[in-house]
């Protein structure tokens, strides 16, 4: 691929990582015993927010209708194995049904994206990963908030430690 789609590729992957980082729901903590499951990171955003619509930032992209055909495609499938990223099989079939066609570069693109989406969300499962992207002007409040959750993460996880 050029240079000019590699650029592309990369800024795509940035917000789909980044949008994997936000739907993933982190572990529990190794002390929280319920059956209750953890919500994703954008559902506590919501919360946090007091807004079940509220979208945070993200990075800038230039091609969103790919962004739209992954989703609509669907950014992973579901086998008997577990999740696995989409299949060339799966985006001819979409394309099929759709009249879409696409471009060779953009069904490459697809799939590399998809492949991401899926390692991103495998990473993100760790309650301390950070997240791939921070919008550039983040206020003051906002520092304020992380710096909270990581104290609060880093005194359970010394919890934990201390614990018989």
């Amino acid at each position: 691929m050029g240079k000019f789609y590699e650029r592309l590729y990369d800024d795509l992957s940035l917000y789909v990582r980044q949008r994997a980082w936000l739907n993933t729901a982190p572990e529990k903590p190794p002390h929280d015993k319920s059956n209750t499951p953890q919500p994703s990171r954008l559902e506590r955003l919501r919360t946090d927010h007091k807004d079940v619509d509220y979208e945070p930032d993200m990075p800038q992209i230039d091609a969103p209708h790919i962004i739209g055909y992954l989703y609509e495609i669907g950014p992973t499938m579901s086998t008997g194995m577990g999740l696995t990223p989409i299949s060339f099989e799966e985006i001819l079939a979409w394309q099929s049904l759709t009249g879409i066609e696409l471009d060779p570069w953009e069904t490459r693109i697809l799939r590399r994206l998809s492949y991401d989406y899926l390692s991103e969300s495998h990473k993100a499962e760790k309650a301390d990963y950070p997240a791939p992207w921070q919008p550039a002007d983040l206020t003051q409040e906002t520092r304020d908030a992380i710096s909270k959750k990581v104290q609060n993460s880093l005194r359970s996880l010394m919890l934990v430690k201390n614990t018989p």
